[in-house]
């Protein structure tokens, strides 16, 4: 019989999703939680803006708790389609949605803000690489 032990088999596919995973951090520099990320999802800036119609026509709701907690999973949910993952625990398992911030805006506001950043400052670099990338194959067609 021989020593080696085989080796375990999986039915795994593993791919390149373009993911990068953020930190999310308090104004102190703590580590609050993580969010991942796929910048290269070309769906991403539509998504943005119907997330960004829907925050702009929304009324937050009388103050009834029942009301109040069907409007935090509207935006937990709308917050998650726009990333594409859990922002309920990305995001809001450090704070609720409604809650207000000193500089009066609501968190679901800066969460929305600091993602739009996030958006803008990725999707610039990686339009410019796939440019690159299809001028280096198309440029004999433009001679």
């Amino acid at each position: 019989m021989s020593n080696k032990l085989a080796k375990p088999q999986t039915n795994d596919i593993i791919i390149d999703d373009g993911s990068k995973v953020y930190n999310i951090k308090n104004k102190r520099g703590e580590i609050l939680g993580k969010f991942t990320f796929r910048p290269s999802d070309t769906n991403i800036v539509n998504r943005y803006e119907e997330v960004v119609d829907f925050f702009n026509s929304f009324k937050i709701p009388e103050d009834t708790d029942q009301a109040i907690k069907v409007a935090e999973k509207e935006m937990k949910d709308k917050m998650s389609y726009l990333i594409g993952g859990d922002a309920g625990e990305a995001f809001f398992s450090i704070m609720g949605p409604f809650s207000a911030l000193a500089s009066g805006e609501l968190f679901v506001e800066n969460v929305l803000g600091a993602v739009a950043n996030v958006i803008e400052r990725e999707l610039p670099v990686r339009t410019k690489r796939v440019q690159r990338r299809m001028n280096k194959y198309v440029a004999k067609y433009h001679k």
